[in-house]
């Protein structure tokens, strides 16, 4: 063994230097929190090969004065904090007075800086750690740090960097990441002299991701606002067509310091939970304040990382905003009526208005096709979606006044039944809906001949009343046995029938479980090998389990006896829906509904009309009204877009009758 000795200042600093600056991004990020905490409204970053071979950042803050200039390159040395409390409310970005000497023990630094009351700038050259000289030079108001062969004196830690592009792109993702922390902040960052972010620095955070994202994006996000448990959250998140493969995309700042956190990533993808497919995640940029005390930023050098005290509380603050934004716009996200809005004014948010869809025209003969999957409980004449059980003499029953849709009306002036209280038939055979069906999946539109006179006015209470407060949407057919076509406003929108049904069993099935849990004793009980933690949960929340139509006892401290279960489970998944439970109880102390959802899904997923099978007009009519009047998500349960649209105006460039 050898003799414990003390290390000298040269390791000491390459040793510390490892932990702060990883990589140029590391380096980059220290630099550009000193140079806010200085009171900065601009910054520049200029890189050059990723940061490989050098990188500046320059500010307009108040400058380091010259009495103080060699002690800013002392380890441990700041002006942030003053004794132990005042790491317990941090309120500055830097504190703990090591970035810029592990900068300096591990590369060329040249750092220029003025104060306001200096008359000339004072420029300080260090290498490698030692201060070679300290002069006087021109230098505007402000601080200028010039970073020059990073690790040239560690060839082991220059080893592991990665290639330029790779380098250039760790920082481009942390210049996204500080321009929307803080949009009061003007940022303009250079990549090999292009400039590729240039932020206005108005205060604006959508401004800021105008910057990084562009309008069609902006167009897309939803603003979130929300005070929960004394924990403030604002920004905006994206669904849709803005999800990503990854979480790269997912921000969180913490009184306006860059975080990473999965615990808020995890409440993001809870509360988008069926807006986005499967394998895809949405992207967010989310600001959090709350009391400095309240959390602990003196985690790792990095400074990435941040506890919170009440970790529950702020996960439930930032995923109720994000799900009360996503439910509040949900209807004008359905047929994006945003995009005729300007995105960077402030958005005007009134009641839906009630929607109405137009039967066909009296020339229109219902489109005539052939099923793409035919079903052997399929009748030539079409399936029907979900409609009240009809009477033992064959006629629908009479609806309550209150489940008639206004001004609803299919070609023989019959309105059709809503689902609304009525049972459940899924694909239930109808009769004399539909024409037969022709060789070919074509639509066609019957013209009326010359000598035939034209048709009968459409009855009196088929008239839609055109009024500010409705709006109208005209049925047009059916594309490939799957695709719903209708008007709405200035779009033409394309409706996946099966994704368009199964949103709606799905919420229907979810309003009809809610009511109270119903549950169902199992033939043979099931028995279910338990761990303590497991069987600990069990004692702690049993009363829990029994609200929710579970019927379990204990046989032992290693097996519970399932003699029960919530209906919507079913016994397939009986045990490891149990585990789940009794994890996320022993780690949260609560369940939520998640389990039950899926199952739900499932359920209604198989019960919906499927692509290629033919329905009638009226059932086409009845569901284009239920989702364009229900304020449902714009996507199935497991994630696929209810609609697209196309406008006229897009439709007009196609063709060229408007210029681009």
């Amino acid at each position: 063994m050898q003799k414990i000795i003390r290390l000298s200042p040269e390791v000491i600093g390459q040793i510390a230097a490892g932990e702060v600056v990883e990589r140029p991004s590391a380096a980059i990020k220290e630099l550009i929190e000193n140079a806010l905490d200085a009171g900065a409204t601009a910054v520049t970053v200029d890189i050059r090969e990723g940061g490989l071979r050098s990188f500046s950042v320059t500010d307009n803050g108040s400058g380091i004065p010259a009495s103080e200039l060699k002690m800013a390159f002392e380890r441990h040395a700041t002006s942030k904090i003053r004794s132990t409390d005042d790491l317990w409310q941090v309120a500055t970005l830097g504190f703990r007075g090591e970035a810029l000497a592990s900068i300096a023990a591990v590369a060329h630094v040249k750092l220029t800086t003025r104060t306001a009351d200096a008359e000339t700038g004072m420029q300080a050259v260090n290498d490698g750690g030692v201060i070679t000289s300290i002069a006087e030079a021109a230098s505007p108001l402000g601080t200028s740090v010039q970073v020059k062969d990073l690790f040239y004196n560690a060839p082991v830690r220059r080893k592991f960097l990665k290639k330029p592009a790779y380098e250039t792109a760790g920082v481009t993702e942390l210049m996204a990441r500080l321009i929307l922390s803080r949009p009061d902040i003007s940022f303009r960052y250079l990549a090999d002299g292009k400039t590729v972010y240039f932020s206005p620095g108005d205060g604006q955070l959508k401004n800021a991701l105008l910057s990084i994202y562009g309008l069609d994006v902006l167009r897309m996000l939803t603003p979130v606002k929300g005070v929960s448990g004394g924990v403030i959250v604002e920004g905006y998140v994206g669904v849709g067509d803005v999800s990503r493969s990854n979480r790269s995309q997912e921000y969180f700042f913490i009184n306006r310091r860059v975080m990473k956190s999965a615990l808020l990533a995890n409440a993001v993808e809870t509360a988008c939970h069926q807006r986005v497919m499967i394998g895809r995640f949405p992207m967010c940029a989310l600001h959090l304040t709350m009391p400095y005390e309240l959390t602990d930023v003196n985690v790792h050098p990095n400074k990435w990382e941040i506890r919170f005290q009440n970790e529950q509380g702020v996960r439930d603050a930032v995923e109720t905003a994000v799900r009360t934004a996503l439910e509040a716009t949900q209807q004008e996200d359905l047929l994006k009526p945003r995009l005729f809005e300007d995105p960077l004014k402030t958005p005007s948010r009134q009641p839906a208005p009630k929607v109405t869809v137009q039967a066909a025209a009296p020339d229109f003969r219902p489109p005539q096709m052939t099923p793409v999957m035919p079903r052997q409980a399929e009748t030539p004449q079409g399936v029907s979606m979900l409609r009240p059980a009809e009477t033992p003499s064959g006629t629908p029953p009479t609806p309550r006044p209150s489940e008639t849709p206004p001004a609803l009306a299919s070609d023989d002036g019959k309105k059709p039944a809503p689902a609304e209280d009525a049972p459940l038939r899924p694909l239930a055979p109808v009769t004399g809906a539909l024409s037969a069906a022709a060789p070919t999946p074509v639509m066609a539109r019957e013209p009326v001949p010359a000598a035939q006179e034209p048709a009968p006015a459409a009855p009196e209470q088929q008239q839609l009343p055109q009024t500010a407060q409705d709006a109208a949407a005209r049925l047009i057919g059916v594309a490939f046995g799957t695709y719903i076509l209708f008007e709405y406003g200035d779009q033409l929108v394309f409706c996946d029938q099966h994704a368009a049904h199964e949103r709606v069993l799905y919420e229907r099935l979810l309003r009809e479980t809610a009511q109270a849990p119903v549950s169902q004793t199992l033939l043979v009980p099931l028995t279910v090998p338990v761990n303590r933690t497991e069987y600990a949960a069990y004692l702690d929340s049993q009363s829990l389990l029994q609200g929710l139509g579970y019927d379990v006892e204990a046989m032992g401290e290693d097996t519970l006896v399932v003699r029960g279960l919530p209906v919507v489970l079913g016994q397939t998944e009986a045990a490891s829906c149990l585990r789940d439970s009794l994890d996320e109880l022993a780690q949260y102390g609560r369940l939520d509904d998640y389990d039950k959802k899926l199952r739900i899904a499932t359920t209604a997923c198989k019960h919906a009309v499927k692509g290629g099978e033919r329905v009638p007009e009226e059932e086409l009519t009845w569901l284009v009204t239920e989702i364009l009047n229900s304020r449902i998500p714009p996507t199935c349960p497991h994630g696929r877009p209810l609609m697209i649209t196309v406008t006229h105006t897009d439709l007009d460039k196609r063709f060229r009758r408007i210029q681009q």
